[in-house]
């Protein structure tokens, strides 16, 4: 069944506030908590639930768990978090923060700078490498599931929308049509021959980068795969798109996955974006430690007194010497070869 505006969950700890959209696997609510903060619950759609047997409904509902719990752990200020998951009669559920921003599909005007749209690929692409760690594939990366966020007024980019289980559609049927993103998902996604992997974000990252750079949509796989259309190189459309990024483009989105980066961190790197995502750095560096400069300066002041001490200890000590020593000879006023060495 599906959940309307004041519904209560988990007893009245959760209340439905309304709907913000479902698909053919999963509904997703926007809902308040105790506290009154804004929080999301997803859940599987009854309308795919309905047609299964007990024992495919209960598979489903086990790998969507087991996915869930995954996602749980992957901690990056670049993913939705998900901070509870929860079962409320016969639906499994996530509860997941809210993030209310834009997405990179409602950008006006539609074409980033190429340093503006490498900072939000690197951020999403760094966030992916954390999912990738926890023996996850998002399945689903495109402009519409990434978000922007407003952070102590920069905005950065946050993915959300993870495609839990969808390989259930394996089980039932030969393909994943219904589950596809056109224009951002990879060939191997619409077939049962290959299982996702993380070669597989990278092909739906760099199409985003594409759209990012364009301002269009990349052709469908498919037709690239079956009807043979050419993917057109971002730099015929935008000319000040460098060779390097157009290259890496180019080399994510290669139909044969074998032909693309096999890692995200290899695909970053091949687009110069190494690391964490580069912060603005300033021409004059902080001092980490602001006493560490008075400790540096009174070490300096003690050794030059020890040095002056030591110095006129030693003038002391000549002085009886010099008292004892008869007066100079006008000859002796001429130097000699020895007189200009060091005692």
């Amino acid at each position: 069944m599906a959940w309307v505006a004041g519904d209560r969950l988990q007893g009245g700890k959760y209340t439905i506030e309304r709907e913000l959209g479902r698909g053919r696997f999963g509904i997703t609510y926007l809902v308040k908590n105790s506290n009154s903060d804004r929080l999301v619950v997803k859940t599987l759609n009854d309308d795919l639930l309905r047609p299964l047997t007990q024992q495919e409904r209960e598979r489903l509902e086990t790998m969507y768990l087991q996915e869930a719990l995954k996602l749980q752990k992957c901690k990056h200020k670049h993913i939705v978090q998900v901070t509870e998951v929860f079962k409320e009669g016969e639906h499994s559920c996530l509860v997941m923060e809210y993030v209310d921003g834009d997405s990179l599909a409602d950008l006006r005007p539609p074409i980033l700078s190429e340093a503006d749209a490498l900072r939000y690929i690197q951020q999403i692409g760094e966030a992916l490498i954390v999912v990738h760690q926890n023996e996850l594939i998002h399945r689903d990366v495109h402009p519409g599931n990434i978000l922007l966020r407003n952070r102590e007024g920069q905005l950065e980019a946050v993915l959300i929308d993870f495609g839990l289980a969808l390989d259930f559609d394996h089980i039932l049927t030969t393909s994943r049509t219904k589950e596809t993103s056109d224009g951002f998902t990879p060939p191997e996604l619409y077939t049962k021959r290959t299982i996702a992997r993380a070669y597989s974000d990278i092909y739906s990252l760099a199409a985003t980068l594409y759209k990012l750079l364009t301002g269009r949509t990349p052709v469908n796989a498919v037709k690239r795969k079956v009807d043979g259309e050419h993917l057109v190189s971002p730099k015929e459309f935008n000319p000040q798109i460098s060779d390097r990024v157009n290259g890496a483009i180019l080399t994510g989105m290669k139909l044969d996955h074998k032909e693309r980066s096999q890692s995200m961190r290899e695909w970053l790197d091949s687009l110069g974006l190494s690391g964490e995502t580069p912060q603005p750095v300033s021409t004059v560096l902080p001092n980490p430690n602001p006493n560490r400069e008075k400790k540096i300066n009174w070490t300096l002041v003690i050794a030059a007194i020890a040095a002056i001490g030591a110095l006129l200890s030693g003038i002391a000590a000549l002085i009886p010497i010099l008292k004892q020593s008869p007066s100079p000879s006008p000859s002796s006023l001429s130097p000699s070869p020895s007189s200009t060495k060091t005692p």
